[in-house]
C-alpha cells in the first residue's frame, strides 16, 4: 500500500513467496510486482513455457496442483503462498486443488495463505452489501436457479478458511476481493474491511497488497475489498 506516484515500497514485504495462478490476470500482477521490488518468487505451474522471461529472482516449478510432494518441495523456505486461482469449476476447481495446497503448505512449515475471493461474495460480519453486490445479486440468484452457481468455488474457499476445514486448519489467511482488473500503473491499493472503494483495481496494486499481507498480520482472517489508489488517511 503506497502513496500515489511512489514506485518503491517501504511497506512490509516478504523475502520469498510461492505464487499459484501466476499466468492469470491478477497472477501476472502479483509476479510482476514481486520481481519489481526484489521478492523471490516460486511460480507453481502446469505450464512452465509461459514463464520463459522471468527474472533471476523467480524460480518456476512444474507440477500438478494435487501433487502434495512436489508442492511441499516448492513451498519449502517460503514466507507464504499466494493463490490467484480463479473459480474454474471444470478444469481447476478450488474444491479439488486447495486441500492439497493447504496440506502441502503445512507439511513445508508454511502457514500464511493469501487467496482471492469474488467481488460479490459476502463475509460474515459485513454490515451491508455494497452497490456492486446489490446490482449483481439478482443475476446470481437467477443463474443459481438455472444450475449455475457463480460463487460456489469462492464461497467454499471462504467457508473452509473460516471454519478450518478441508485442510485449512492451522492456516493463517487473507482473502482479497477485487472486482474489475486493469493494467494501469502501480499507485498503491485502497483497502476496506466492510465497504467497497472504486471498482477498478490495477493488477499491480493488488499484487503489492498480496505481498504485503504475506509479511504483515494486519489483514489476517479478513476478506478486504481491494481497489486502486492511495490508502485514505485515517481520521
Amino acid at each position: 500500500m503506497q502513496n500515489a506516484n511512489d514506485t518503491s515500497t517501504n511497506a512490509a514485504k516478504p523475502r520469498k513467496v510461492a505464487i499459484i495462478g501466476a499466468s492469470g490476470t491478477y497472477g501476472r500482477g502479483i509476479l510482476a510486482r514481486a520481481e519489481e521490488i526484489g521478492v523471490e518468487a516460486v511460480v507453481v505451474t502446469r505450464s512452465p513455457h509461459k514463464f520463459e522471461d522471468v527474472k533471476p529472482t523467480t524460480k518456476v516449478v512444474e507440477t500438478q496442483l494435487d501433487d502434495e510432494d512436489k508442492l511441499r518441495e516448492a513451498f519449502a523456505g517460503c514466507d507464504g503462498v499466494i493463490s490467484a486461482l480463479g473459480d474454474d469449476r471444470k478444469t481447476r476447481p478450488k474444491t479439488h486443488h486447495l486441500p492439497h495446497i493447504w496440506n502441502a503448505m503445512k507439511a513445508a512449515g508454511v502457514t500464511k495463505y493469501v487467496g482471492m475471493g469474488s467481488g460479490p461474495m459476502l463475509m460474515p460480519g459485513e454490515k451491508r452489501r455494497g452497490g456492486f453486490q446489490y446490482a449483481v445479486h439478482p443475476l446470481l440468484v437467477v443463474l443459481k436457479l438455472l444450475g449455475i452457481d457463480m460463487l460456489e468455488q469462492n464461497e467454499w474457499e471462504r467457508d473452509s478458511l473460516l471454519m478450518g476445514k478441508n485442510g485449512a486448519d492451522g492456516i493463517t489467511w487473507v482473502l482479497t476481493r477485487p472486482v474489475r482488473p486493469t493494467k494501469t500503473p502501480f499507485v498503491g491499493a485502497t483497502v476496506h474491511e466492510d465497504r467497497r472503494g472504486p471498482m477498478d483495481c490495477s493488477i499491480y496494486d493488488h499484487g503489492d497488497f498480496c505481498l504485503y499481507c504475506v509479511a504483515s498480520n494486519e489483514w489476517d482472517k479478513l476478506a478486504p475489498h481491494v481497489s486502486s489508489g492511495p490508502q485514505p488517511e485515517k481520521r
